[in-house]
């Protein structure tokens, strides 16, 4: 019995069938997060390279931590490339591509340098000018 081309294709197109199905998207589960956006990095970063006419050549994002946020902005690379760097703080907050300076920013919910600020201090504060204006006056 001779092989049949057509059931040569059939077997092939059914091979890839499958091979397409698996590469499909799904839902993300709860490891899924975890795993993409762990508790130590709070921050999502976008680096957007583009060629001069603005098409997008590749787009990075990820979870990183604060020091990762610190450099956004635009700028030239050597291959004449515009490469955009954003920075936000929370989940799923970097949708939006940076293709300009304006779009390349780092925002924030919370300060980022929070210092512990104790309610005394601003009474010690207060004191201390009302002292201060008492002796010049």
């Amino acid at each position: 019995m001779e092989p049949s081309p057509a059931l040569a294709w059939l077997l092939l197109l059914s091979l890839l069938a499958d091979c397409l199905k698996a590469a499909q998207s799904r839902d993300f589960t709860v490891k899924d997060i975890i795993y993409l956006h762990p508790s130590n990095t709070r921050y999502c970063y976008t680096q957007h390279i583009m060629e001069v006419t603005g098409n997008s050549i590749s787009v990075t994002k990820r979870c990183v931590p604060l020091e990762e946020c610190l450099s956004t902005g635009c700028r030239d690379s050597e291959q004449g490339h515009k490469i955009c760097t954003s920075c936000c703080e929370g989940n799923i907050c970097n949708l939006p591509l940076p293709r300009n300076e304006t779009d390349a920013t780092f925002a924030t919910t919370s300060p980022i340098n929070q210092t512990n600020w104790h309610p005394h201090c601003m009474s010690v504060i207060v004191s201390c000018l009302w002292l201060w204006l008492g002796l010049t006056l």
